[in-house]
């Protein structure tokens, strides 16, 4: 090791260093992560090495059993964590971190054993290779998994994991095709195991050097280090923590053997190349690729769960899938860079959430020297079971034959069914994990088949990129446009950022999107706030998203010293039916001078349907001589008969041809009235000459038959709401003829929608 590594071995004795140290060393861990990339996919973890054991004539049970020596030294934590915590956990992961590169340079020496020793000397050989490498990496992962949980802060950790993935996945991606290149060019030779694992080994202190880099993992005192096995005694009583570990024995023994085997089948059974079945990793590091910050983000937003439950659900698919696809055919190597690519999404939901709710909510951080060594123990005793499983199962079913729903059945066909059995109980069992999620598995489903979820990731991209009020103004707008929950955060961001103009945008924006308790409170909270224009902005907004939480800060704004938020806020008590607030409007609409305040209460009153407030807004109506006013008094009374769609179209019609539009009105109502005889011959002649009045552009002459007819109709024909509103309207219409034709308006919506014949 240089004189830096060893100085920073050294500075051990520092308490736990500050989040800005830690946010510092995480650039350290990522760059080790990616060299280590390199030297695992040349040598022990990737599909190269599956075929360099097969191509040194090895069956499936010697070489389940050498991969099952990695996860099972696992074991060794059990004894040495209390003196790991002693020694120092960055201390202890550095030096055995940097003794397995050393170990692995043996297999360099392969083609000498193998010439010398034959294949039984080969296997003993190889055997201890790994054997030596995989104790060294079990002491320095009992030493790793601590320290990684001190040296990452909780509130970047899916981010940390997403970046860590993108960088180790690039360089993944490379490692892949330069492996697939190497042995495309030197088949049927060592030559080309040979130079990967030498290129892999560079690489690997590479690693070394750059995890010496990060802070933290300072030694633990004597007198501070607890009882191993005492400690993992109360380890095994934390009924969450046992839940998770069955289910990480459930999936380990599910996915590990398939996924280790998975070279083999698609070269004996699918029927790929050498060369084909190592790129096929590049689609598994395509998946991580892809999903890795999505999945990082959503985890640190929603929560742990949902995305490991994700992950799991995209993980039943797999097995079903290599069984059914083509084999043999040209289509094969697609398909199965396909299914790869999925892999790889279902990998980074599974590793990111799965890992997160392991330090975030399963183990707690003052307790980590008791659960981490049991956990790392537990899971690789069932990650060494599951290699040796995988192996042994497809030696025992190696004369498989048959057909299932038309599909060959192989030696590997076992396998693929015990993985998909294995990955539902899985599923099941951790649903009822007790974690730090925000919305339940369902609800995060549901957020992405609600709203425009391709607009709304889209939309949160441009939001943190925004650089200036303009574009800020903007993308604030698109999100509320998306309607989708994936949004909700960054709106409520927005109401609090700076700039005025952003905060009104955002509180347009949230009245554009479905009820979200999150908004609502949001809202509340600008609606009790000082800023008396967005008051009442945020009045109307609550009103218009329809959140029932909202009415008792609502009933409080009601007394507000000032005119517009109270206005403001008794609109949205109608637009949320406040039906309970009905005689208090209507005695504050008796005595109220403020004409937009006498607006307000009547369009609540008629949102509200009261029927008890008829003469009051009759009365207003009288009195009002604004138009536009007068036309939204008229509308409240529509709404109280209902059907407030026929007002509207009868408004549209009224404003392009008013004369026209009423007698086509008059006129159905004249031939409903016919068939039920309901009026005198006389008054149905005077309904039928006030049609064509109309129809002429006689309207003073048309209003007065059309009211003579109109009031011989009997008591019965309309109901009591629209016998009322007709009974004025036919009297402000005698009276003042066309100079307000709300009243007409009026009288047509009740003739269609009040008229009980």
């Amino acid at each position: 090791m240089t004189s830096s590594t060893v100085s920073q071995l050294d500075e051990l004795s520092t308490p736990e260093p500050t989040t800005v140290e830690k946010l510092r060393g995480l650039p350290w861990s990522i760059l080790s992560n990616a060299a280590n990339t390199i030297f695992s996919q040349f040598t022990f973890f990737g599909s190269t090495f599956v075929l360099f054991l097969s191509y040194l004539n090895m069956d499936k049970t010697q070489i389940g059993f050498l991969l099952s020596l990695i996860p099972f030294a696992g074991l060794v934590a059990l004894f040495i964590s209390s003196w790991v915590a002693r020694f120092g956990f960055k201390r202890t992961y550095i030096v055995f971190f940097g003794l397995r590169k050393v170990i692995t340079i043996g297999l360099l020496l392969t083609p000498w054993v193998a010439a010398n020793w034959g294949s039984q000397g080969l296997l003993l050989f190889i055997t201890l290779i790994m054997g030596g490498f995989a104790l060294s990496r079990a002491v320095a992962e009992t030493g790793f998994y601590p320290w990684v949980q001190e040296y990452i802060p909780n509130s970047v950790r899916g981010k940390y994991s997403a970046q860590n993935s993108i960088y180790t996945t690039l360089v993944g991606l490379g490692s892949v095709a330069v492996a697939g290149y190497v042995l495309d060019r030197t088949p049927g030779s060592l030559s080309g195991y040979m130079g990967l694992i030498s290129a892999g080994l560079i690489f690997g202190f590479i690693s070394v050097w750059a995890a010496s880099r990060i802070p933290g993992g300072a030694a633990v005192k004597a007198e501070s280090v607890p009882s191993p096995w005492r400690g993992m005694a109360i380890a095994a009583r934390d009924r969450n923590f046992m839940r998770y570990l069955v289910g990480a024995a459930l999936i380990t023994l599910g996915v590990v053997p398939m996924g280790s085997f998975l070279p083999l089948y698609m070269q004996e059974v699918v029927g790929l190349s050498e060369g084909q079945t190592v790129l096929l990793q590049s689609g598994a590091l395509v998946g991580n690729l892809v999903s890795s910050l999505p999945w990082g983000w959503a985890s640190d937003r929603y929560g742990s769960k949902p995305v490991m439950i994700s992950g799991l659900v995209l993980k039943i698919l797999l097995p079903v899938l290599w069984f059914t696809m083509p084999r043999e055919s040209e289509m094969s190597f697609y398909v199965a860079m396909g299914i790869a690519v999925l892999l790889g999404i279902s990998d980074m939901a599974w590793g990111i959430g799965a890992g997160r709710l392991l330090f975030v909510s399963v183990v707690p951080p003052e307790k980590k020297l008791e659960y981490m060594p049991l956990h790392y123990a537990w899971v690789g005793t069932i990650g060494g079971l599951s290699q040796l499983l995988g192996g042994i199962l497809i030696d025992l079913f190696v004369g498989i034959d048959g057909t299932l729903f038309g599909f060959a059945l192989n030696a590997y066909s076992p396998l693929f069914a015990l993985g998909f059995v294995l990955t539902v109980a899985t599923t099941l069992l951790l649903m009822g994990m007790r974690a730090d999620n925000v919305f339940g598995v369902g609800e995060f489903a549901g957020m992405f088949f609600r709203g425009n979820p391709f607009l709304a990731v889209n939309a949160l991209v441009r939001y943190y990129m925004a650089k200036d009020e303009r574009s800020t103004i903007s993308v604030t707008e698109r999100l509320g446009l998306t309607k989708s929950p994936l949004a909700v955060d960054e709106l409520v961001e927005a109401l609090q950022d700076p700039r005025f103009n952003v905060r009104i945008e955002a509180i347009i924006s949230v009245a554009r999107m479905p009820a979200d308790p999150r908004l609502t409170a949001a809202l509340l909270e600008v609606l009790k706030g000082t800023e008396l224009a967005l008051k009442a902005m945020a009045a109307w907004a609550l009103g218009r998203i329809g959140d029932k939480d909202a009415l008792p800060a609502l009933r409080e704004e009601l007394d507000s010293p000032y005119l517009s938020i109270r206005a403001q806020s008794a609109r949205a008590l109608g637009a949320l039916r406040d039906r309970t607030l009905i005689p208090e409007l209507r005695a504050r609409l008796r005595v109220e001078k403020d004409k937009g305040l006498q607006m307000a209460y009547a369009s609540a009153l008629g949102n509200m349907r009261a029927e008890e407030a008829v003469p009051d807004l009759l009365s207003l109506l009288d009195q009002m001589q604004n138009p536009g006013a007068r036309l939204e008094l008229a509308l409240s009374l529509a709404r109280i008969l209902g059907q407030e769609h026929v007002f509207v179209g009868l408004l549209r019609q009224m404003r392009e041809d008013p004369d026209t539009a009423t007698a086509q009105a008059l006129g159905n109502f004249r031939r409903r009235i016919e068939r039920v005889r309901i009026l005198g011959r006389s008054h149905v002649e005077e309904l039928a000459a006030a049609t064509d009045a109309f129809g002429r552009g006689r309207r003073v002459e048309a209003i007065q038959l059309m009211c003579l007819a109109l009031r011989a109709l009997p008591p019965g024909a309309m109901t009591p709401v629209g016998a009322r509103i007709l009974t004025e309207c036919l009297r402000q219409l005698e009276t003042s003829g066309t100079a307000h034709m709300e009243y007409l308006l009026l009288t047509l919506h009740v003739l269609e929608v009040a008229c009980t014949v």
